[in-house]
């Protein structure tokens, strides 16, 4: 039954009660997350060097070596963009941005395996350890993470908080530690890390698509019969299936803590 607008969907209340962006305001944002998902030099060389950074402070167990990295890294920037194409439906911009983080990926993991390679035979430290245990708070973490940023990057007032939340979202460290990992037969943490990565991208374009959508950001009902695009279903469908099964080895994690702490 169509509803009508006195009764307006649980969805509808929730986008009233949000604030939602003005019209330059939008402008602004899209500008915004442009540069965020340009892959250009200046992305390049950020990565590279934010990624031997973090490499050498994991390695020499460097707490505030490894906070400098994840302030300077740009990696957030295309996932921010990827939640965004989500929430509006704009294909082109979702393939540029997982682009844009697939070569992130590659140049974050070519420093830290180069870094590696002239570290061999090291002794784990406490930082590399932390990356090689992740749990389901890490999940509930990057998910939080995301939601953060979309917001900050919607809400100029609130924007100073963005370095918070690159350091809450940690994405560089444990992508490190798996270029370290491979280079020096710790395969168990390299692996670790990696499930720790993924956790983080996946919660991240997820927890930034909700946000964009309640400032306003969503697609059309006009847009399409249906309301929003197939490729936008099928995608945050296989972002949450991937939500799953990445949180399948964090939960186990979360248990055997818990046998051992018994």
């Amino acid at each position: 039954m169509k509803e009508s607008p006195e009764n307006p969907r649980l969805r509808d209340r929730i986008y009233n009660y949000f604030p939602t962006l003005e019209r330059s305001e939008r402008k602004q944002l899209v500008e915004r997350i442009a540069v965020g998902a340009d892959g250009g030099v200046d992305f390049f060389v950020m990565m590279s060097l934010a990624s031997a950074l973090a490499s050498l402070g994991l390695l020499e167990g460097s707490t505030a070596v490894v906070i400098g990295a994840m302030l300077v890294a740009p990696l957030m920037g295309p996932l921010l963009a990827a939640g965004f194409a989500l929430a509006q439906g704009n294909l082109q911009l979702f393939r540029d941005a997982l682009a844009v983080t697939g070569l992130g990926i590659v140049i974050g993991l070519a420093a830290s395996l180069f870094i590696g390679v002239l570290n061999p035979g090291f002794e784990p430290s406490m930082e590399i350890e932390a990356r090689g245990d992740p749990d389901v708070l890490d999940l509930l973490i990057a998910l939080a993470s995301g939601m953060v940023a979309a917001y900050a990057m919607g809400r100029p007032n609130v924007a100073g908080t963005m370095a918070g939340v690159a350091i809450a979202a940690a994405l560089l460290p444990p992508l490190a530690v798996i270029g370290i990992g491979l280079t020096n037969d710790s395969l168990f943490v390299a692996g670790n890390a990696a499930i720790l990565f993924a956790t983080n991208l996946v919660a991240i374009i997820l927890g930034a698509s909700v946000v964009f959508r309640l400032l306003g950001l969503h697609v059309s009902t006009s847009a399409s019969a249906s309301g929003t695009p197939r490729w936008v279903r099928r995608a945050t469908l296989t972002l949450a299936l991937l939500t799953v099964i990445l949180a399948a080895p964090l939960l186990i994690n979360v248990m055997e803590k818990s046998r051992s702490g018994q």
